[in-house]
């Protein structure tokens, strides 16, 4: 008991918690048979690859100093990722020290804070997908570790993986602390945690989460599918926005199920296809734990966020309150703050309509 307690001394002159932790991770190099299977996953073949988009995107942060917290895209493609992380970063940068409001300081973090905020958001995508029992971390190694032959396409990635277990979250979080860079940096980050997450949720699970077995992650143009937007969000990869099941009757006696989201997200998501009825949203996406949502917009994903914990709970609060708005594709220079004012009512002109697609989505809620 006496050295259980000397450790964080220890620790608190030692920054690298490492030295003094043992990990219990299990590590093994990819092979042949797993490398088809993920392909087939993400891209419907084995005899597919990642464009140019996903093979330099990371997770790198602005250095505008007003959107320090905010993730840079590249190119399109990869964005549902890339939100799902951003809104990720900012549950842990905004709520994760206490339950209580924030003033706007939280949103300039040091380089060294949203580092760590990064860890805690791929350690809980990761985790969530694995259970709550194990998650797998997807790392290059630098070299081939099986030869590519037969019907798979070498894409220089996914045949150099080493795939690290973990069991315990702990070891999860210290492994990722000492491998952030390869997220962060990259140059490949993006693939790194898709894979990552397909991996601790497990093939085949992803795969039983899908309404129909033939569908995948990654669609035409390289745009991420809302299954893989689902999984990073809640763990499970279905192809549905709406609470719980649908069972629809296909006739002779058959019944199709159409799987949605199953309990209440820790993240939200609002879509442009609601307001135009192609979809509808549930309340498990629609009214989050956390004031952040995920905007799906024409193809693309952005976040949406709010400082004040009690939006989601208190009426008072939502008479009228400020949103940010962060897109890491659009080269925004500056803050985007939105104030609400739900006490005002607002005619919609559906002839001569101007309301940007933001304001719809926004709406939808």
């Amino acid at each position: 008991d006496v050295e259980d307690e000397e450790i964080p001394g220890e620790v608190s002159k030692n920054p690298d918690l490492s030295t003094l932790y043992m990990l219990q991770v299990v590590s093994k190099a990819i092979d042949i048979s797993l490398a088809k299977e993920l392909k087939n996953l993400l891209f419907g073949s084995s005899l597919c690859c990642f464009s140019e988009e996903w093979k330099i995107q990371s997770f790198t942060f602005n250095n505008i100093p007003q959107l320090k917290y905010g993730i840079v895209q590249k190119k399109g493609g990869p964005c549902g990722v890339l939100a799902a992380v951003q809104a990720c970063v900012l549950q842990q940068l905004i709520f994760a020290e206490s339950n209580k409001n924030k003033d706007t300081r939280c949103l300039q973090p040091s380089e060294v804070h949203r580092t760590k905020c990064l860890t805690m958001a791929l350690a809980g995508i990761l985790w969530r997908a694995g259970g709550n029992e194990k998650a797998v971390v997807a790392l290059p190694s630098g070299r081939q570790q099986f030869t590519p032959i037969g019907k798979y396409k070498a894409d220089g990635i996914l045949e150099t993986l080493i795939l690290h277990t973990a069991t315990k979250y702990e070891d999860l979080i210290v492994f990722l602390q000492q491998n952030i860079h390869q997220f962060e940096i990259g140059p490949c980050g993006c693939i790194l945690l898709t894979v990552s997450v397909i991996l601790s949720r497990s093939i085949n699970l992803v795969r039983n989460d899908f309404d129909v077995l033939t569908n995948r992650l990654i669609g035409s143009h390289g745009y991420c599918t809302q299954e893989l937007v689902n999984l990073l969000l809640t763990g499970k990869a279905v192809s549905n926005v709406f609470n719980n099941v649908i069972e629809l009757d296909s006739g002779n006696g058959n019944i199709t199920i159409l799987k949605g989201i199953t309990s209440r997200s820790d993240i939200g998501l609002l879509s442009l296809f609601e307001h135009y009825d192609v979809c509808q949203v549930g309340c498990y996406l629609k009214t989050p734990k956390y004031p952040i949502w995920l905007v799906c917009s024409e193809s693309h994903f952005s976040v949406l966020f709010c400082l004040e914990k009690d939006l989601l709970g208190d009426w008072k609060t939502e008479r009228r309150f400020d949103l940010y708005y962060y897109d890491g594709l659009a080269n925004q220079d500056e803050e985007i703050r939105l104030t609400v004012d739900t006490t005002q009512m607002c005619a919609e002109d559906k002839e001569n309509d101007l309301t940007p697609p933001l304001e719809h989505c926004i709406r939808t809620k």
